[in-house]
């Protein structure tokens, strides 16, 4: 930018000077002229270049600015999408398109919801749709339009909440998705609530369920593979191929051990020996089934562990190698307890 405004100044610089020389006037007075014309042109160009190389500062906002802000904004968008939306005096909007059972969760609630949140521009930052699976969780444990929003709609309830950003994330936005000052819209099914007691006792019931499942499946996969098993109390399947010698390790203990680890149907999802080094590790910072399963063992030890989904990864599973409430099949060797 720099050196184009200096080419601007020359050239201006040299049309000056012929027409000076083709005037019989004062050439000195004419030369000081063009001298002052150009030291302006240079004095121009720096401003600009300086101003270009200055970066812009954000503008900040007061929270009672931004309110009115997002207010205006969600005006706009309700007239816009001709939405018939009623507001709380924080500034939520809302439409209750489907009238739940009369059961409205509270601040101590667990509730089950699908939801779709979009930006106001449509763009979706988020969905228990698309995963397929809605979420659980409790109220007190998400941001402040959910905990006053979700408690509109009663159980079995659908419609949609606008939320102002200072209801949401703020002007410190959340990740690339939702930037600074983001009023959200959330289009929501609200399809159960539950005490923290209810959703104990739901929870327990589902994974008695899970774990008569599970141990049918490893009873079939052990007569399959001609696998003669031990249980414990807890529904590991384990075999003792070789005796080590010493002690077991105990839950306060690290652990030196090489493994496979695979699911029923074959597929190996984890490797020690593939990487050509075992793991160590301290007992009380991994799964239960091997918290449970390693002291099944003695230093030196060889053998296999068939571990039921509840004390794995349960019904969330583990990634994209993972499925939710599989049992996993780990051949391990105890090389060393510290």
């Amino acid at each position: 930018m720099k050196q184009f405004i200096y080419l601007f100044a020359i050239v201006l610089l040299s049309l000056t000077a012929c027409k000076s020389g083709s005037k019989t006037g004062d050439a000195t007075a004419t030369s000081e002229t063009t001298a002052n014309k150009d030291a302006d042109v240079q004095a121009e160009a720096k401003a600009v270049s300086d101003n270009a190389e200055t970066p812009s500062k954000p503008v900040v906002l007061s929270a009672d600015e931004q309110n009115k802000i997002d207010a205006e904004l969600i005006k706009k968008y309700i007239a816009d999408n001709n939405l018939d939306a009623k507001s709380t005096e924080s500034g939520i909007h809302y439409v209750v398109e489907k009238e739940g059972d009369g059961t409205h969760p509270d601040i101590n609630s667990f509730v089950q919801v699908h939801y779709k949140g979009t930006r106001l521009d449509g763009v979706q930052f988020d969905s228990s749709y698309d995963r397929g699976e809605p979420t659980t969780f409790p109220l007190k444990g998400v941001v402040k339009g959910w905990q006053e929003g979700i408690p509109l709609f009663s159980k079995g309830g659908k419609g949609t909440l606008l939320i102002p950003s200072s209801l949401a994330y703020g002007p410190r936005g959340a990740g690339g998705d939702i930037p600074p000052n983001t009023v959200l819209r959330f289009d929501i099914e609200l399809l159960d609530v539950m005490s923290a007691e209810d959703k104990a006792k739901k929870e327990a019931e589902a994974a008695k369920e899970q774990n008569a499942t599970d141990d049918k499946l490893i009873v079939e996969y052990a007569k399959k593979n001609n696998l003669t098993t031990k249980k414990t109390d807890s529904g590991i399947h384990y075999v003792v191929e070789k005796e080590g010698t010493g002690d077991n390790p105990t839950i306060n203990s690290t652990v030196e051990v090489h493994y496979k680890g695979t699911l029923l149907d074959g597929t190996t999802f984890d490797s020690s020996y593939d990487r050509g080094q075992p793991a160590t590790f301290p007992l009380a910072r991994v799964v239960k089934g091997w918290q449970e399963g390693i002291p099944l063992f003695k230093k030196g030890g060889k053998g296999t562990l068939l571990i039921p989904s509840s004390l794995a990864y349960g019904s969330r599973g583990a990634g994209g190698k993972i499925p939710p409430n599989s049992v996993l099949r780990f051949d391990i060797e105890l090389l060393d307890i510290k």
